[in-house]
Formats: C-alpha cells, structure tokens, sequence
C-alpha cells in the first residue's frame, strides 16, 4: 500500500484558509464597514479643525498629531477586527491564537512596518510631505492585503490591487501638487477616499455577492 503523502504546512495553511473563506467574510465585511465610516469621519474631522480655507504655509497641527490621530484609529480597527475574529472562532469552536493566524499576521508586518517607518520619517522631516506619507501607507497597506492574497477572500484582494494602484496615484499627485493644495487637506483626501470610500465599496459588493450566493 502506497504511502500517503504529507502536504507542507504551509500549504496545509493555505487549503485551510481557502475553505473558510465564508467564515473570512464575517470578519472581514464588518471590519471594513466600520473602518470605512470611522476614516471618513475622521478625515472630515481634521480637515475641519485645520481650516478649510487657511493659508499653505499655515500648521495648526503637528505632523506628530496627524500621524498619531490615524494610527491610533489603526489600532482601533485592528480591535475590532480581532472581536469579530474572536467571536467566529468561538462560534466554531477552536482557539482565535491558530497558526494560521500567526501566519498571516508575519506575511502582513514586513510591508506595513516598511510603509509606515518610511511614510513617518518623512513627514517629521517635513509636514509638507504629509500627502507622500498618506500615498506610501495606503500602498503599503495594498501590497500586505497581496501578500496574503492566498490566505483571504477575494473582496480583500480586490482591495489590495485598489489601494496599491490608488497609493500610487497619490503618490504621483503628491508630486504634483506641492505648494498648490495643503498638505494637511490633501493627506486627509487620500486618507478619507483609501480608508474610508474604498472599504465601505468593497464591503458593500461583499454583502451583495454573498445574498447572491444565499
């Protein structure tokens, strides 16, 4: 009798992240939800509490409060999504701490840490650069949601091509738009259409493709 052959882990990891992709959107779906709303309320705020007329060379926040305000608001969409990770998990009766999930999360830190580390060290070089750091963590945060294209739904890696292509694009109009639209305004464009409109699309055509699949 022929041996059986033993998968590697990590394709044992891949077959077993790709069979619960229906469980992946009940975290996912909200998690986006609330992420998009939270960012577009966010970047409404602070472009508020700048002044949406004021002068270009007028700051009257930091570029360490910027940053600050919307990686705290990272943190808090992280949380909400490890609740609704943990709450399926429990529905389904194992542990949230999987070696599937460590899996993902060392696939997603090597491009987030080097978006973030580049993205910040520019601002605070100089807050006129706030809109590039916008543009490199948008596309930093594309390319993570690609690296674990095989791990997800196809809604997340529909949002990784969207906010790489889009981090790239800001990235461009950065460049071309210095000393015509604040820094400050403009980063919180980027910031407001990425974080905030493109998860609240993807999320919505998640909740319509899964009523169409009943």
């Amino acid at each position: 009798m022929a041996k059986q052959k033993t998968l590697p882990e990590h394709v044992q990891i891949i077959e077993s992240l790709m069979l619960r992709s229906k469980q992946h959107r009940g975290i996912m779906i909200p998690t986006m939800l609330m992420t998009g709303i939270a960012s577009l309320v966010l970047g409404t705020s602070i472009t508020l509490k700048t002044g949406r007329g004021i002068d270009l060379y007028t700051y009257p926040i930091s570029a360490g409060d910027w940053i600050w305000t919307w990686i705290s608001a990272a943190f808090c969409a992280l949380i909400v999504a490890l609740f609704f990770a943990g709450k399926q998990a429990k529905a389904d009766g194992h542990k949230l701490n999987t070696p599937q999930l460590k899996h993902v999360f060392r696939s997603l830190l090597p491009s987030l840490l080097l978006g973030f580390v580049t993205g910040t060290a520019l601002s605070f070089h100089d807050i006129r650069f706030l809109p590039l750091t916008a543009s490199l963590w948008i596309a930093s945060y594309g390319v993570a949601l690609l690296s674990i294209r095989l791990y997800t739904t196809k809604s997340a890696r529909f949002l990784g091509i969207l906010m790489l292509a889009l981090g790239l694009a800001c990235f461009w109009v950065s460049l071309r738009t210095q000393e015509v639209i604040h820094p400050i305004h403009l980063a919180n464009f980027f910031m407001s259409i990425a974080f905030g409109m493109f998860h609240l699309i993807v999320a919505s055509g998640s909740i319509l493709f899964a009523k169409v699949q009943g």
